[in-house]
């Protein structure tokens, strides 16, 4: 399993990529890594997660709902938004954000991620657009 993470909106919006087997240990490494970006950022922190290259997830979801729980009390933290191409992942993760109390959607594109986050966070959507219409081929 692989992940990538960085800022689309300075201090504002993140994006985390993941691709692969779904692994526990990079999880926590990449919880870790994602943890101090939000430390970094300006609250509310949104963040989007693309799940769209995982190749195999857990076959416990409890797993991820256990390395997740520390996030939702984080000061900076706001909305997870997770991108997945399937229903089912999709479907889990609006359970999980139940037993979280996270503030969390899932959705099958960039795009409606963006258009999302703009909705909620109308600060950042002129940047988010914008990172849209000129990288038109981003995931």
């Amino acid at each position: 399993m692989e992940y990538k993470v960085g800022w689309l909106v300075a201090q504002r919006v993140l994006h985390l990529q993941i691709s692969g087997d779904f692994d526990i240990e990079t999880v926590q490494s990449g919880l870790a890594e994602v943890k101090a970006f939000v430390d970094s950022g300006i609250a509310p922190v949104q963040v989007i997660v693309d799940l769209t290259a995982i190749t195999k997830m857990p076959t416990h979801l409890r797993d991820i709902i256990s390395q997740m729980g520390d996030m939702r009390y984080h000061p900076n933290g706001g909305w997870i938004i997770t991108i997945s191409n399937s229903v089912m992942l999709r479907f889990a993760g609006q359970i999980a954000s139940v037993f979280l109390g996270a503030k969390h959607r899932s959705v099958a594109t960039f795009k409606e991620a963006v258009e999302t986050i703009s909705h909620i966070d109308p600060g950042v959507a002129d940047a988010l657009r914008q990172i849209v219409a000129t990288n038109p081929d981003m995931p």
